[in-house]
């Protein structure tokens, strides 16, 4: 079995480079990344319209409402309402957005009310009028209890639609969940997907089939401008709306650089990539300092969190954000911000020239019901998408449940479902996968340190991640305490936290600040990592060391400066050996 090597921090694989050459490489990058590396943005797409018809008149979101009637209780959510469409020519009309949409979904709720006669018509028209005839220009859908579900493109006779396979006959009475999905529309290849519900559940789990792609067809379609329901017959009995959400898809689709192998973890040098770094007038939604001071007010002596300096000489005057700290000669010091973008394609850019295959992108789950802090998150990872694809690097999503209050965990939960959904950040071709899957980390499971989430909240987020029909199907990381198999020290004392690591297909123990010094960090490879090893290829679990190269927290918590020494690298370096002497990967090619 192949391993791979990953860290938090800095850690080295399958190296290239020798020692000395390593260190050549290494410690500059050290002195200049550390800040946004830590110890260890653009517009992302998102929810644009939503009605849960609960008031008695429509939202705005609606341009036409003819003989429909608002029910304001008893839908898809009982304490939600539903829109009712009970004779011919009753419509609901929406407006998706003023230039059109290239990647969207459309989601709803919906329920026919007749055995014999059940049908409905959904409608997605890129006409730049909407008072134009809807049926031109449009993907026209229809459901029918006879003869099933079908689909035309244009204004065309029933006789010509074509019928959709793997969707299922519907159930009358019954609420399903239906997801219209369109990509690349106004491009080359734009086409449509549907995904369905079973009967009265929330989840769309049963995708049709036969993707539809337009190209060819004689009609192009166009940015998607518009939609709406339809009621076409008399004697249908109606049918109802209820919770529809549109959502704007941002798929990567900018240039893409050959670089490191994204299909795999194996022989890699993988960094976490915290992103949390802040300033006044970088433009992010929670404005101010982030990170960078210890409370509200400016970056100044008391006030600073950090305690190594970030060197910006390469950036440009955009970049750089004044504090109230001076330079040696006299100049005002400066420091970036996560949230720019151009700074964010240099640190990957710089990973390139440094020999780093791509990082983990932090997510702290506690900070996910805020919406600023997850527009924040979203522009973050967006940048870090594209740095990646633009510089041949490999990024993933972890998730730090630190801070997570009890009873929450359906919030990361939604989260990675919105990622998939509205990014698409897995289907990105620079997006790490193993194990032929997309590769998740979670990182705070088990340790000791009083944290209110439950180890049974962590085992329904890892059975998500991987058996979830729509969000899993994922390989999982997770970061442990270093002495998690021993359920001793940072560890928690029970053995359902061995279940847990039982569940994931990665392990990675967390050992910054277990040990201070080379001779220390032997001694837990030797007594502690090479067990672990023993352990985790029992149940065939890969196990992912972490190094450091060294810890302060001076500023942050009035902790000892330079509470963990570097040395010049040594201690980094005897980490790495220690993994090497442990056979946690592949080996290190050292030329000395």
């Amino acid at each position: 079995m192949q391993r791979a090597t990953i860290t938090q921090v800095l850690t080295f694989g399958t190296c290239r480079l020798g020692p000395f050459e390593l260190m050549r490489h290494v410690i500059p990058l050290v002195s200049r990344m550390a800040a946004f590396l830590a110890v260890t943005g653009s517009v992302v797409g998102g929810v644009i319209g939503q009605e849960t018809f609960e008031a008695p008149i429509f939202s705005p979101i609606w341009t036409q409402t003819n003989k429909v009637v608002i029910q304001t209780k008893g839908g898809a959510e009982p304490t939600h309402g539903f829109a009712h469409f009970g004779s011919a020519g009753s419509q609901l009309q929406g407006n998706l957005a003023s230039n059109g949409l290239s990647d969207f979904y459309i989601e709803f709720s919906f329920r026919t009310g007749d055995a014999t006669n059940r049908q409905f018509h959904f409608q997605v028209s890129s006409l730049k009028d909407a008072n134009s005839p809807f049926s031109a220009s449009a993907i026209n859908l229809y459901c029918d209890g006879v003869k099933g579900w079908g689909f035309c493109l244009g204004d065309k006779e029933y006789a010509s639609w074509q019928p959709i396979a793997g969707l299922p006959n519907i159930t009358p009475d019954s609420w399903y969940r239906l997801r219209f999905i369109g990509r690349d529309w106004g491009g080359a290849r734009a086409c449509f997907s549907l995904q369905l519900s079973l009967p009265d559940g929330n989840k769309v789990v049963t995708p049709a089939t036969n993707l539809i792609y337009v190209e060819g067809s004689g009609s192009r379609l166009e940015p998607a401008r518009h939609f709406a329901f339809t009621n076409t017959r008399d004697s249908n009995a109606g049918f109802d709306v209820a919770e529809v959400t549109i959502c704007e898809i941002t798929p990567y689709k900018g240039p893409v650089m050959k670089g490191v192998d994204a299909t795999t973890l194996s022989g890699k040098v993988m960094c976490g990539y915290q992103g949390w770094f802040g300033a006044p007038g970088d433009g992010n939604p929670e404005r101010g300092w982030r990170h960078w001071t210890k409370q509200r007010g400016p970056l100044a002596d008391g006030n600073a969190k950090v305690d190594l300096w970030p060197d910006v000489s390469e950036l440009n005057a955009t970049e750089r954000f004044l504090t109230d700290f001076k330079l040696p000669d006299g100049r005002t010091a400066e420091v970036f911000s996560s949230f720019q973008k151009p700074t964010v394609l240099r640190h990957f850019n710089w990973m390139k020239d440094y020999g780093i295959d791509g990082v983990f992108v932090q997510r702290f789950a506690n900070g996910l019901q805020n919406r600023s802090t997850r527009e924040y998150c979203n522009t973050v990872l967006a940048n870090c998408r594209e740095g990646a694809n633009l510089n041949g690097r490999a990024y993933a999503v972890m998730y730090d449940l630190s801070g997570l209050r009890s009873g929450r965990i359906d919030e990361v939960i939604n989260d990675w479902r919105a990622l998939r959904r509205e990014m698409v950040i897995t289907d990105d071709s620079s997006y790490l996968h193993h194990r032929g899957k997309p590769v998740v980390a979670v990182w705070g499971v088990g340790f000791n340190d009083h944290r209110d989430y439950s180890l049974e909240e962590c085992r329904r987020f890892i059975e998500f991640l991987k058996h979830d029909p729509e969000a899993g199907g994922c390989t999982v990381m997770l970061g442990v305490p270093a002495h998690w198999r021993e359920l001793k020290a940072d560890a928690v004392n029970d053995p359902l936290l061995l279940d847990i690591v039982a569940m994931a297909d990665i392990v990675s123990p967390w050992t910054v600040g277990r040990y201070t010094n080379p001779e220390d960090a032997a001694s837990y490879a030797e007594h502690s990592l090479k067990p672990d090893l023993v352990w985790c290829h029992e149940r065939g679990i890969e196990c992912l060391p972490v190094v450091f190269p060294g810890f302060s927290w001076h500023n942050m918590y009035d902790k000892p400066s330079d509470q963990i020494p570097r040395l010049h690298g040594q201690f980094l370096w005897s980490q790495i050996l220690c993994s090497e002497t442990s056979q946690c990967f592949d080996g290190i090619r050292r030329h000395v």
